[in-house]
């Protein structure tokens, strides 16, 4: 019962926050962005690993300067995702939050996200998924930059992301990213990267990433 009340707690601060979030942009008089991914994610070393995710994100953005090469501008960007492992043919990742970013002329990023899990792969325990409760925290620093000069139809960009548990009381994940981002339409984009995954105190992955973008 404990349990149960938790995971209504929190469902309901994330719902809070994204609504909160539609009010305040339809409140300036302008539709909230949404963005809605679909990730296939590939195990170079562990195949029992390889997963797809489906995720949707909405979009408040506040600019701080708006005057041309020194735009800054702070994000509130609720989520939800659900993650499906390949291999075992279930669910293995449910969560749900909100990330706060700060982003500078369009190069550099800096956010900080609060999620809650309710299923999720143990860290010492690779192949056991398990319903579970729990907080997590994740940090995100990144670099990005149009690799065709005046052209927006090749993005590269390199990301840090570093992950903690709150139940556990320390960091379990590392991340280092390298990748790029195609436009296929006005409203939709293929990211393609490649990332190497420390679980701290556990076994690393490398592995590829593809996945489609679309803004609505």
């Amino acid at each position: 019962m404990i349990r149960a009340g938790r995971i209504r707690k929190t469902a309901a601060l994330v719902l809070g926050i994204a609504l909160f979030s539609y009010s305040f942009g339809f409140a300036g008089g302008s539709k909230l962005p949404l963005r809605y991914s679909l990730t296939f994610n590939h195990d170079i070393r562990h195949a029992d690993e390889n997963f797809y995710a489906n995720r949707l994100e909405a979009f408040l953005v506040k600019k701080i300067n708006s005057s041309p090469g020194k735009e800054v501008s702070l994000k509130v960007i609720p989520f939800v995702e659900a993650r499906h492992n390949v291999e075992r043919r279930k669910k293995e990742r449910v969560s749900a939050g909100v990330e706060l970013g700060f982003n500078w002329r369009d190069f550099f990023y800096l956010g900080e996200q609060l999620r809650q899990l309710w299923r999720s792969e143990p860290v010492y325990n690779r192949g056991v998924i398990k319903d579970t409760d729990m907080l997590e925290a994740l940090s995100i620093v990144s670099l990005s930059h149009q690799l065709v000069p005046g052209k927006d139809i090749l993005k590269g960009y390199i990301s840090g992301e570093y992950t903690y548990d709150f139940r556990l009381g320390r960091g379990t994940r590392v991340e280092a990213i390298a990748g790029v981002l195609i436009p296929l339409a006005k409203e939709a984009r293929l990211n393609l990267d490649w990332r190497h995954r420390d679980r701290i105190h556990a076994d690393d992955c490398d592995t590829f990433e593809a996945g489609v973008l679309y803004n609505f």
